[in-house]
């Protein structure tokens, strides 16, 4: 897949780098809380097909057909995937979002036992 041209103009250049930026979030399998956040957004947004993704293909001379498609296809060979830690940290970023909007001292309360758990696995995944 060829993701620049040679002697595009700069408005190309700058959508096709938000395609290219997207991927490496999507593709990066660091353990750390934001890149895992990071790669959780873009891979929604190559896989919801949004207006927004459409957009920016279109923007930067790629079709969106064709830009996602790649993007399956990544996932179907395995390069692209979440690792265990990462699924922790999504874990915990869906319990916070729970949390924030429990209505109850007590739901909150049980979401945050979750939480506590979640950290402690994560913590003994990593040692």
């Amino acid at each position: 897949m060829e993701l620049t041209k040679p002697k595009v103009v700069s408005e190309q250049r700058l959508f096709q780098a938000i395609i290219v930026q997207a991927l490496e979030d999507v593709m990066n399998n660091s353990g750390f809380k934001k890149e895992t956040y990071w790669k959780e957004d873009a891979y929604k947004w190559f896989l919801g097909n949004s207006n927004d993704f459409q957009d920016v293909c279109w923007s930067a001379d790629m079709d969106p057909d064709m830009v996602r498609g790649e993007f399956l296809k990544l996932i179907k060979k395995d390069k692209i995937k979440f690792t265990e830690l990462q699924k922790s940290w999504l874990n915990y970023r869906e319990l916070y979002k729970m949390y924030r909007e429990a209505s109850t001292k007590e739901e909150r309360r049980e979401i945050k036992k979750d939480i506590v758990k979640v950290n402690e696995e994560r913590l003994i995944k990593v040692d």
